[in-house]
């Protein structure tokens, strides 16, 4: 069975939890799956580390992984019904969620760093304010200050997983001003505060530490700093799950073994994360 078979049959699998009665999705898992590949699906904030953590994997086991993206609930969902082995969640299991049979294992901490110009006299803000500065409801930066010049936000595309992250914790679901500029990648955000000075951005934990001229703003007097994002004082902050269901795989088992590891946290800090052990 090739993988592109396998990818799609996941991304359906994934995609296909709003569309399909549960019944039909789930039977896009095939039973010799369960023997020649490893399947993780869900949040896509994770996808690039569960590719990197999944060729370490196929290297060391010999066991093909498949990775898909679908979201943190797609992922729960599946897993529970068990289309796919592990699923990525990027959010604490909530209520009638987190039954016995459901084990999170912690992976990463992921933070959004609220990021302005260092010539900004700006170095701190409320949470309250950053989402009143995003959403455009202050956009003069006399407002918090400073001189009487237009704020100009700069985020990446709304389907990013840092737009998303942006959208859920530091807007609470409120969309972003229309007057926000949009940048393709991290490295476009940081480059456009670094050409202006009056503008503000989001990237991700450890995004802006290759720009000197580029400072990451106090949240609530709160710095964001290693052990800030991993106590969960900084506000911006999230934690990274691997997760199973019931009685998993001896595959999966070994899959979250190596994200747990020092090799697999080693993986986590350079996919940008912060590791937890």
């Amino acid at each position: 069975m090739n993988r592109r078979y396998l990818a799609g049959g996941i991304a359906v699998a994934l995609a296909g939890v709003a569309a399909y009665p549960v019944w039909h999705w789930v039977q896009i898992r095939r039973a010799p799956v369960r023997h020649n590949a490893l399947l993780v699906g869900g949040t896509s904030a994770m996808y690039e580390l569960n590719i990197a953590l999944g060729k370490e994997f196929e290297k060391r086991y010999g066991v093909q992984v498949i990775v898909e993206r679908g979201g943190s609930l797609q992922g729960l969902l599946a897993v529970k019904r068990h289309a796919i082995d592990i699923a990525a969640m990027a959010r604490d299991l909530h209520g009638a969620e987190a039954e016995p049979q459901a084990h999170n294992h912690l992976i990463a901490r992921d933070a959004i760093a609220i990021v302005v110009h260092a010539k900004s006299p700006l170095r701190q803000l409320r949470k309250e304010l950053v989402r009143d500065v995003l959403t455009g409801k202050i956009d003069d930066w006399k407002i918090l200050g400073g001189a009487a010049i237009p704020i100009e936000v700069v985020m990446r595309p709304r389907d990013s997983s840092t737009s998303r992250f942006v959208s859920e914790v530091v807007l609470a679901g409120a969309d972003p001003s229309l007057k926000t500029h949009i940048k393709k990648t991290k490295e476009d955000v940081l480059e456009f505060i670094r050409q202006n000075p009056h503008a503000i951005g989001c990237v991700a934990t450890d995004d802006s530490g290759s720009y000197s001229d580029i400072v990451s703003l106090e949240i609530d007097n709160i710095p964001i700093t290693r052990e800030t994002v991993l106590s969960g004082r900084y506000p911006y902050a999230r934690s990274l799950y691997l997760m199973t269901y019931g009685v998993a795989r001896q595959q999966a088992l070994d899959f979250i073994a190596l994200a747990e590891s020092p090799l697999g946290q080693d993986i986590v800090n350079r996919a940008g994360f912060t590791p937890v052990r």
